[in-house]
């Protein structure tokens, strides 16, 4: 087994990779991004969460990071190798991802984008938009040969309704929710569903320009935990996959092992 972690903004997503090609995904976890921990103390909570799953660390083989908090990197990574022995694969646009790039600086593209696009790249029909709604939601786009073209990087959901809350003396802070209808009818319906209203048009609207500037058919993958909430509010279709990122560096461990 190869331990993922997925370093965010705001949570830190562990999984354990296994099997053929190391693509099944035996678990998925998480603790809370708190950029100011030792590797002890992430040492600690890992061995924690583990335990619970009854994951032996000392039994995986490799260990991949995959970072968007450039200061946790090395902090993590020291963490893991104590739990497993093994040095960690740091992803980075220096690897093989199986993509080539048409962007002015790739690296400095996401870690989390550059394992979303090689997931799409080799499980998705192409020319392919991801979109991942985390933290920030973020959109790549790859063309029909694989090649990274570039996105959009915009809020996310519940990172816009918190600035809106801060910033205005009536509006509540809420959580998004599936919405019921259309109209909010009241201050947080109107919040709500224009969260998720909102992100849908944006969605469906920069896979129609995407689509219609490569002049192909586009396909439209959607991952993070708000995705299932906002694609019924989609006109277009959206595929769904939970786990792309977690594919995507399964595919990167493969090729840089």
């Amino acid at each position: 087994m190869v331990l993922a972690v997925d370093i965010g903004n705001s949570n830190i997503c562990i999984g354990g990779l296994a099997g053929e090609a190391h693509r099944d995904i035996l678990f998925t976890t998480r603790m809370v991004t708190r950029p100011r921990c030792t590797a002890d103390e992430y040492a600690a909570e890992l061995r924690f969460l583990l335990a619970r799953l009854k994951v032996d660390p000392a039994a995986c083989e490799g260990v991949i990071v995959c970072s968007v908090v450039p200061g946790l990197t090395p902090v993590l990574a020291h963490a893991c190798k104590r739990l497993t022995g093994q040095d960690a694969l740091i992803v980075s646009c220096a690897l093989d991802t199986g993509l080539t790039f048409a962007v002015d600086e790739p690296d400095r593209v996401g870690r989390d984008r550059l394992a979303d696009a090689a997931a799409a790249a080799a499980h998705y029909p192409l020319p392919c938009m991801t979109v991942d709604l985390g933290t920030a939601t973020t959109y790549n786009v790859l063309s029909a040969e694989g090649c990274f073209l570039g996105g959009f990087i915009v809020p996310g959901v519940q990172t816009s309704l918190r600035a809106i809350s801060a910033g205005t003396a009536q509006l509540p802070p809420i959580a998004p929710e599936p919405p019921e209808h259309l109209v909010g009818r009241n201050t947080v319906e109107a919040l709500n569903n224009g969260a998720m209203f909102g992100t849908a048009a944006m969605l469906d609207g920069l896979a129609d320009r995407v689509e219609a500037e490569l002049g192909q058919p586009l396909t439209v993958v959607a991952t993070g935990g708000l995705a299932p909430y906002i694609m019924p509010c989609c006109k277009r279709k959206i595929l769904y996959d939970g786990d792309l990122l977690f594919k995507g560096l399964a595919l990167i461990w493969e090729k840089n092992r």
